[in-house]
């Protein structure tokens, strides 16, 4: 099964992570392979670290500065690389007979150009009909949609970054 959480709205991670926290309550086998987001200021990872069910792996470089609450948005050469270890990894989990692997932000990097369109419909071919596949990110291209077996888009009605409020520790990292 496909399922993608999309949109411009918060909360797409949220969504995989509880659907994976489901999954363990019933004894699954879980992986969550996040891309593009490296360093240690993302407040989930704290806690899904201590779920020893929970099989983590993370590539990405640094993009968030926790002190000055700044984002890196241009892409480096080592941000591809890391996306592409990513994509390696989905692709060795599936000999690993995991019932629900997430690729958390994994259509964000493919509408960055981290990761090309041949790479991901590769990684979608290649998954086996008995692992579910979560895709996390905005962005979703056409042509995924029409393969998904479930679409979920998570809609922005109003977000307190356009008052001019920072990021919160807690509710947004």
């Amino acid at each position: 099964m496909l399922i993608i959480m999309t949109g411009n709205g918060k909360g797409k991670t949220t969504s995989a992570i509880g659907t994976a926290i489901r999954g363990l309550g019933w004894g699954k086998k879980i992986a969550l392979v996040h891309f593009d987001k490296g360093g240690s200021h993302y407040g989930e990872q704290h806690i899904l670290e201590t779920l020893q069910e929970l099989d983590i792996f993370r590539f990405g470089e640094k993009r968030f500065d926790e002190e000055t609450k700044k984002f890196r948005f241009e892409n480096t050469d080592e941000d591809k690389k890391e996306a592409e270890k990513g994509i390696q990894k989905i692709k060795e989990l599936y000999q690993q007979n995991y019932f629900l692997i997430i690729a958390d932000e994994l259509l964000a990097c493919l509408h960055s150009g981290l990761v090309s369109e041949e790479s991901v419909r590769q990684v979608l071919d290649q998954c086996p009909p008995e692992t579910h596949l979560i895709l996390t990110g905005r962005h979703m291209p056409d042509w995924m949609e029409e393969r998904a077996d479930l679409v979920s888009e998570i809609q922005e009605v109003k977000h307190y970054f356009k008052s001019g409020q920072q990021a919160i520790k807690g509710l947004d990292y």
